[in-house]
């Protein structure tokens, strides 16, 4: 068996709902933002040296397959298999990560310059990636119907908890934070 298909060659492929369209399509420009971020979020994981901060990369890394599978579906009546939106639930669950590492972390009222150490410049990088997943979800709130709010939120929500992954794996490494005065 060979992962080549070749189904892409001509420069279109098609939505898990069976859409042929432009690789340039933008709900192909989100979830290929969306499989960047999982794949940052996998290597920062991999650097974590903190156990807490590992787990919950992980436990997104799962979260973010289903937004996958929201973004690369615009009829979810045509999909293979059923399509779970991202719900409130997973927005407060994060709402509860930034709840806990703002009462663990002090943090200072100026920008941090990222990278003090490898796991958060990792993170750091994750980070810049979520916030270009947010712009790819606006172009598709805008241009293409889609409307999931709380998938918006959710991704909102996680640029600001790799923030804060970024400065717990910073203070776990004794790293100072190299602010811009």
């Amino acid at each position: 068996m060979t992962i080549a298909t070749r189904k892409g060659d001509k420069g279109t492929t098609k939505f898990f709902s069976g859409e042929t369209v432009s690789k340039s399509h933008p709900r192909l420009e989100a979830y290929g933002t969306l499989d960047e971020l999982v794949s940052a979020l996998g290597f920062a994981r991999s650097l974590s040296k903190v156990p807490r901060v590992a787990d919950e990369t992980h436990a997104v890394q799962r979260i973010l397959f289903q937004l996958g599978a929201e973004l690369a579906t615009d009829n979810s009546a045509g999909a293979p298999f059923p399509i779970t939106p991202i719900a409130e639930t997973e927005v407060a669950r994060l709402d509860a990560h930034v709840a806990y590492y703002e009462s663990q972390l002090t943090l200072p009222p100026a920008f941090i310059i990222p990278g003090g150490c490898q796991s958060a410049g990792a993170l750091d990088v994750a980070r810049t990636v979520c916030r270009r997943l947010e712009r790819r979800i606006m172009t598709l709130v805008e241009t293409c119907g889609y409307n999931n709010p709380e998938a918006i939120k959710y991704v909102n929500r996680l640029s600001d908890v790799c923030f804060l992954w970024a400065r717990a794996e910073e203070h776990a490494a004794g790293v100072q934070y190299d602010r811009v005065k």
